[in-house]
Order: C-alpha cells, then structure tokens, then sequence
C-alpha cells in the first residue's frame, strides 16, 4: 500500500540520526529550523525520495525550486505525528483532508487560513488551562449561518429609576451586548454599519498569562485569525472619519501592525502610541523592566477627525520664559502687546493674518495651553491594587485601564453623541467613560461576568459614582443602557461540555451523538465506531473533541428564524429583535 506523504515525510526523517531524540522521536522543531535555513543535508534528504521531491519542489528550467513554505506548514500543522485528540478527529472526520493550507487559500501574511474563521469562544471565568478549549478555526465553506443576524433575548433598561423590560430599541440608546463578539459584530452590521466613531479594544495579549480572566494563549496563527475576523468587521462599522484604537504588548505587536496594514492600509496608520504606566510588571533581573504597552491607532478613510490636546502648565513651557513679558494670567498674547522682533512669534502672527485678516489691538494672537499631548503617554498612571477609588474591586483581572486614558482617547476623536465600541469590554472602562462624557456607546462581552461586574459598574455611573474622570468632568449621574444577549442554541450544548467533569462526561457524550445540533456530515454510527479512542482521551481532549462536533452555525439563534416555533422565542423577544433590525 502505497504511503501518504504525511507518513513518507515522517519515516524519511526519521532515517537521519541529527532529527531523533535519544528516545527516537522525531525533533519537530529541528526540522523547522533546517527547513527555515535551507539546509543542504536535509535538502538532500528530501530529494531522495521521488514523491516528496515532486511536492515540495517546483522544477524552473533546469534548476528545482523548494517551497519552504509548504513543507513547513506541513511540518507544523497538526496532522504531522499527531496526538491522540487529532488523531481521534481525524478518524471522525474532521480534518481538512490533509490538503495543504497553501493549496487552499492565497496567504498574505505569514499564517494559514486567510479565508477562514476563529470562533473563539471564551465562557468561564475561571478558566485556567493551557490552551481554551474552544479555540476552533472554521474553514471558510463552513460558515453559512454563523455570522447572520441573531436573535437578542434577556432584554432589560437600566435608567435612574432601575430596571425596566425593553420593547423596543430606540436611536440613543446604549448597548451591552452579552455574547461572543464575533457573531455580536456581525449583527450589529444591519443597524451600524458606517456610523461608529472610534472603537477601543483591549484584546488579549497572547502572552499565556490569564489577564481578564480570558486565557490569552493561542499559537500565532491562531491568535492573527482571531484578530483579523473581528477587525474586518469593525472595519465595516467605522464612519468614513471614525478610527480604531487597538491597545497591546511587545508579544504580538509588530505581528499585528503587519496585519492592520493589511486590513486598513498602511496609509491610514495614524501613530504607534506608548503609554509608559510607571508600574513595573514584575520582578526581573536578566533584562530591562516592562514599563508600557502600545496602542496602534488606525484611521478608516482619508480624512479622520483629531481634537488637539494639551497637558501642564503653561509656566512649564520654553515659551512662557521666552514670552512671559508678554503673556496674561491666562497664558494669552495680546495683538498690540506682543513681540515684534522675535521671528518664532512672527510664525504666529502670520497664521493669525492668514486665517482672520489684519488684527486690531485687542485680537488674541497666541495662546499657551501647555504641552502638546504627543505619542508617548507618561501622564496616565496604571491602577494597582492600592487604587481603591477607580478599581473595580470585584474584578479580579490585572487588565483594568484607567478612565483618564479612555478619555483622552475620546477626546481626540469623538464629540457628544458619537457611537463608541468595545468589543472586548471586559470590565466596562470604555462604556464607563462614553456614559459620562454623553457619548453613545455599544459593549460587547461573553464572559459571565460581565452581569455581575460590567453591568453593575454600569448601574453605578447612572446613581452618579465618583471615581475615574467623574470630577473632571463633572459627572452627577443620569442616563440609562439596554442590555442583552445573543439567543443561544448550540452554545448551550458548549456550555454542558465545558461543565462535564469525569463522572459526566460519558453522558453529555451521549446526548452530543443524538443532538440534531452537531455537524451534518458525522453519523452517529461513525461516532460510535470510535469510542474506544475517544475513551482513551485526557477529559480535557474528550471536552476539545465533543465541541468540535457541534455545528458552529447553529450556536446562536439567527433571526431569520424568529418564527420558528422550536425556539420557542417570546412576543418581547421578538418585537425587540425586530425594531432593531428593521431599521426605517
């Protein structure tokens, strides 16, 4: 029987002694590293065999090319000297049919799937693993559904006067969305497509730390897809002037800005901003102390709108000794007691001519306001522990930003009025400040906590609550927001998995295999001819497995099926959900 070449690559490389551990495994990572040099030794060694050399060589007149991108994702990808997990889904069918990912889709940047889809759902909040369990990259011709409108249910009002059910959803009111954000994003497009003015995220890192409560470990690729899917989408909801503010760290900055060039263009980065907290993360002693992280500001079309900003006192600046005869209390320059031999002054004086005409005695030619706010933040301390005022105490995650930072944020792009979104809203920073700066705003989290924690911060800010930029801007409490939740139907059958423990999970298996909600192609007959292997999974593989099984366009319920007796959907639910949609 003739090898595929999975196996012929596996036993030819396992023929030379410089890839075999001293227990005679193959070194994965070895292999890499030749493969990314050119090695010659290992160059040789894969054109000795006639089939490999026909797949990973292309011939150019006389000379053999080699992909080294093809055979490394080959060497990287899962089906190559699989686990007993991938080994289990392949029986199942569900792999890709070992067919390359450069076969099936153009690659831009340096990972796979282009074309596809990370779901990514993040729903337990104490969620403390290695790797999520529902970390899914779904092949672009297995979308279909997924990413249609949704159905809202749980619908409340939270104004000064409590909680009150909501009918209908009106032009100004603010929105929390509880559910994953992806699909959120995507529903969200009917009503708010082209008129969000500036989003903030705060994603996770990829660190493998467990900040915000998400596990932020993905590989790369992983990671870039996850990122790409839902930066698309904002992309599509930004106004032609609105702009994104995407905050991270050192891990997968530079990774991300190729990929922001990409989705946004790189004519339309604004700056790489660098907020210097002044904490220090950590005790470290072999290289310098992490005092930052970075915030990629992209704008959408042409022409952005910026609101200068200025930090200090006048009397700190050089031109307050160079002009301070001359300058008022205020920090002002009077036409007709002003410098008249001094050409920096003149440069002002110029530009007044320019925009107004010929001044008189009296017109206000300059104005000190401090220093301009440039693209290193040092002024914006991070919160610690020891900051009981602003932090959110139930909140256990070390992600919480301080609302001054939010606020220059908005200051610099919004006005009254204007949609604000955080997609990754966590602990309600971002919504906390719009509310009390009377900007719109739509969060969006599927962490559980987000009741306890997001919405209860949320209540306060109504009765007038004084942290944060609330003396600053004179917060004395009012407004209201509407909550809800995307209708869930196969993400229930997620959530049981997920609470499986070992005396359950042969239970939960069994009502997977009988649910009409897994994936259309498997049979139950050929889930039942593996139960052996899977038996033989860690409960952590059986609860990966068991979730790759449901259909992910069934997750949630989509709107097109609102009539559809089997959710069993109520009048509130659905007059709701539809003055949403159906947008006049």
């Amino acid at each position: 029987m003739k090898d595929n070449i999975l196996d012929r690559v596996e036993n030819l490389l396992k023929s030379k002694e410089k890839y075999l551990s001293e227990d005679k495994k193959l070194l994965k990572a070895k292999v890499y590293s030749d493969i990314m040099t050119m090695d010659k030794e290992l160059l040789k060694l894969l054109l000795s065999d006639e089939e490999i050399k026909n797949t990973f060589f292309v011939k150019v007149d006389d000379s053999l090319i080699f992909d080294k991108q093809k055979f490394a994702w080959l060497i990287d990808s899962k089906e190559f000297l699989p686990d007993s997990y991938t080994s289990y889904t392949n029986k199942i069918g569900l792999t890709s049919d070992r067919e390359f990912i450069s076969n099936k889709n153009d690659v831009v940047l340096d990972f796979p799937y282009k074309d596809c889809i990370l779901e990514g759902g993040q729903d337990k909040d104490d969620q403390k693993r290695k790797e999520i369990f529902y970390n899914e990259t779904i092949a672009n011709d297995e979308i279909r559904r997924m990413l249609d409108p949704k159905v809202f249910t749980n619908v409340k009002k939270y104004t000064s006067g409590g909680v009150e059910d909501c009918l209908e959803f009106s032009e100004n009111d603010n929105l929390i969305i509880k559910g994953n954000n992806l699909i959120a994003l995507a529903s969200l497009l009917k009503r708010y497509e082209g008129k969000v003015k500036c989003i903030y995220i705060d994603p996770p890192y990829n660190t493998g730390s467990d900040s915000f409560m998400y596990n932020d470990k993905f590989n790369r690729s992983s990671w870039l897809t996850f990122m790409k899917n839902r930066l698309l989408l904002a992309k599509d909801l930004l106004s032609s002037d609105g702009t994104i503010f995407i905050q991270i760290d050192e891990n997968q900055s530079h990774y991300l800005k190729v990929l922001c060039d990409e989705i946004f263009g790189e004519d339309n980065f604004l700056n790489e901003i660098v907020w210097r907290y002044r904490t220090y993360v950590g005790q470290v002693k072999d290289y310098f102390p992490k005092k930052h992280d970075l915030i990629l500001w992209y704008k959408k079309l042409d022409k952005q709108k910026f609101n200068m900003q200025y930090v200090g006192n006048f009397e700190d600046t050089p031109d307050y000794n160079r002009w301070k005869e001359y300058l008022t209390k205020d920090g002002k320059i009077i036409y007709g007691n002003h410098p008249t031999t001094d050409s920096r002054f003149d440069a002002y004086l110029n530009k007044y001519i320019k925009q107004f005409g010929d001044p008189k005695i009296g017109d206000v030619i300059y104005v000190n306001k401090g220093y301009v706010v440039d693209d290193v933040w040092e002024d914006i301390i991070a919160l610690d522990a020891k900051n009981k005022t602003e932090r959110i105490s139930l909140f256990s995650g070390s992600g919480q930003k301080p609302e001054a930072l939010l606020e220059r944020i908005m200051i610099a792009t919004t006005d009254k009025n204007d949609i604000v979104l955080d997609y990754h809203l966590g602990s309600g920073t971002t919504c906390a400040v719009a509310h009390k700066m009377g900007r719109r705003y739509i969060g969006i989290e599927q962490m559980d906590y987000i009741k306890d924690i997001t919405v209860e911060r949320l209540k306060k800010v109504i009765d007038g609550e004084q942290g944060g930029i609330s003396k600053a801007v004179d917060w004395q409490g009012g407004g209201s927001f509407v909550y809800c939740e995307l209708m869930e139907n196969g993400n229930e059958l997620i959530r049981e998995i997920e609470n499986a423990d070992e005396t359950t999970i042969e239970d939960v298996k069994a009502k997977i295999y009988r649910d009409e909600r897994i994936i259309p192609y498997i049979t139950r007959e050929e889930l039942e001819k593996v139960d052996k292997d899977f038996e033989e999974l860690t409960l952590e593989d059986k609860k990966k497995a068991l979730i790759k099984l449901i259909d992910k366009n069934k997750l949630y319920v989509n709107y097109s099926d609102i009539e559809n007796k089997d959710f069993d959907i109520s009048d509130k639910d659905k007059k709701f959900t539809r003055s949403f949609y159906e947008v006049v």
